[in-house]
C-alpha cells in the first residue's frame, strides 16, 4: 500500500516536473495565447477527443499550439512507451486500441492539470 502511494506521488512529481519545464521552455511564445489554450485544453479533449484535439493543434501550426502539442506529445510518448521518433497522432490513428486510447486520454488530462497551473503561474497576460 505504501509503495503504491509512493509510486503515485512519484508519477505526480514527474508530471509536474515535465509540465513545468515545458511551460518555462515555451515562455515568450505568445504567452497570453498559450495560457488561454492551456486553460481550455482539458475541455477540448473531453468534448472533442484526444486525437481530434491534437490534430487541431497541429493543423493550426501556431507557436502556442505547437508548444502545447509537443509538450503533451512528449509526455504521452514517454508514459505509454511509444517510440520517441514516432508521431503521436500516427500512433493514435494506426496503432492504439481503445484501452490505450483511453489511457492516453486519462494521462493527457492528468498532465494538463499541471501544465495549466504552471502556465497560469509563469506566463504573462
Amino acid at each position: 500500500m505504501a509503495e503504491t502511494i509512493s509510486k503515485q506521488r512519484l508519477l505526480e512529481q514527474e508530471r509536474a516536473s515535465h509540465a513545468y519545464d515545458a511551460v518555462v521552455k515555451a515562455k515568450g511564445k505568445k504567452d497570453k495565447e498559450l495560457k488561454s489554450l492551456a486553460r481550455s485544453a482539458p475541455a477540448s479533449i473531453q468534448s472533442n477527443g484526444l486525437g481530434q484535439t491534437l490534430a487541431f493543434w497541429k493543423a493550426k501550426n501556431e507557436e502556442h499550439h505547437l508548444a502545447l502539442y509537443h509538450a503533451l506529445s512528449g509526455w504521452l510518448k514517454k508514459q505509454l512507451h511509444i517510440d520517441e521518433n514516432r508521431d503521436l497522432l500516427e500512433w493514435i490513428a494506426t496503432t492504439a486500441d481503445s484501452l490505450q486510447y483511453r489511457q492516453a486520454t486519462a494521462e493527457a488530462l492528468a498532465y494538463l492539470n499541471w501544465y495549466k497551473r504552471f502556465a497560469e503561474a509563469e506566463l504573462k497576460e
